[in-house]
């Protein structure tokens, strides 16, 4: 009988919890229930987000450390043309001087340049880079000659140093040689 007496305890309490639990439900509405579905799968969301923010970060941390990237403003260079637009500018007469932008002499000749416009009636000298890839397919070196009477871009030709006046469109003097181009700058 004791046991009965233990049994039926047991049972009792199985009993109220159940009846407690039951009561819990019976008592939530639908919109409440809705409320929880919607905060749980919120919050699920908002830990994904976190989840895959973290792990970008520590993907990209090491990127971050070893890039060193500097911005510099860019700027346009109105002194330098290239061949196709050697006879449209703006000035009536004006120089030329063309050469190879990463020839040993090049600085040389952009500091000739620079002294000749350091003058106070000097004409307008605008540069022409013959490393540059639009301008290398008028470059013919040494050993082949240039055109001196060339009247449109595409008939140009250029040995390593030319310095070209230009006036009014097109070609006055055509100089080829460093004594000649200083003689022509008065330097």
């Amino acid at each position: 009988m004791a046991k009965a007496k233990k049994q039926e305890k047991l049972n009792d309490k199985v009993k109220t919890k159940n009846i407690k639990k039951v009561d819990i439900d019976k008592y939530t509405s639908e919109e409440s229930k809705e409320v929880k579905r919607f905060i749980i799968i919120l919050l699920s969301i908002i830990v994904l987000v976190l989840a895959v923010y973290g792990i970008t970060r520590l993907i990209n941390k090491d990127k971050d450390n070893n890039d060193d990237r500097t911005v510099t403003a860019g700027s346009i260079d109105y002194d330098k043309v290239s061949v196709g637009t050697l006879f449209n500018r703006a000035d009536n007469e004006y120089y030329v001087i063309v050469y190879d932008g990463e020839a040993p002499n090049a600085i040389y000749y952009s500091a000739l340049m620079n002294k000749y416009m350091d003058k106070e009636k000097s004409n307008k000298v605008y540069f022409c880079d013959l490393s540059n890839e639009l301008n290398k397919k008028y470059y013919v070196g040494e050993d082949k000659d240039s055109n001196q009477k060339a009247t449109t871009s595409s008939e140009l030709a250029f040995k390593d140093l030319t310095l070209i006046k230009i006036k009014n469109g097109k070609i006055v003097k055509y100089l080829e040689t460093l004594d000649t181009i200083k003689t022509e700058l008065g330097i």
